[in-house]
């Protein structure tokens, strides 16, 4: 089980950030909604090892340094927007290295159109991408 702390913001920094971010970026994707099996999928590609404790929840076995993965964000030829998910390594925990070898995963979902308009992080201004 992992001893690092996963690291969180408060609620109101949350609602000031996605709102910053979407009046600065009012034709970019607002958020993506992310499959757990899509993560789950990634870590298994990055040999690390996944418990369950006896609440059941996950809990990732951490050796050395804390695992990561990196995302990128794309256009298709639709233009519709994709989170791209890559697994990574690292040997100083500092420089994480990408390995799309190993998949690059993307089931995810753009906000909008999969949005949950009565999140305190979703800002009603007009989007380019709106339905």
């Amino acid at each position: 089980m992992s001893s690092l702390t996963p690291l969180t913001r408060t609620i109101e920094e949350a609602k000031t950030w996605t709102e910053n971010w979407q009046k600065n970026n009012p034709d970019l994707p607002k958020a993506f909604l992310i499959p757990a099996d899509d993560l789950i999928a990634c870590f298994n590609t990055m040999d690390i090892d996944v418990t369950v404790d006896a609440n059941g929840k996950l809990h990732l076995k951490v050796d050395r340094f804390e695992p990561g993965v990196r995302s990128y964000i794309g256009i298709d030829d639709n233009d519709e927007a994709h989170l791209l998910i890559v697994g990574t390594s690292t040997s100083d925990g500092k420089n994480y290295e990408d390995h799309p070898e190993n998949g690059v995963f993307d089931f995810t979902r753009p906000c909008p159109s999969n949005c949950d308009p009565k999140s305190i992080m979703f800002h009603k201004e007009v989007h380019k991408f709106s339905k």
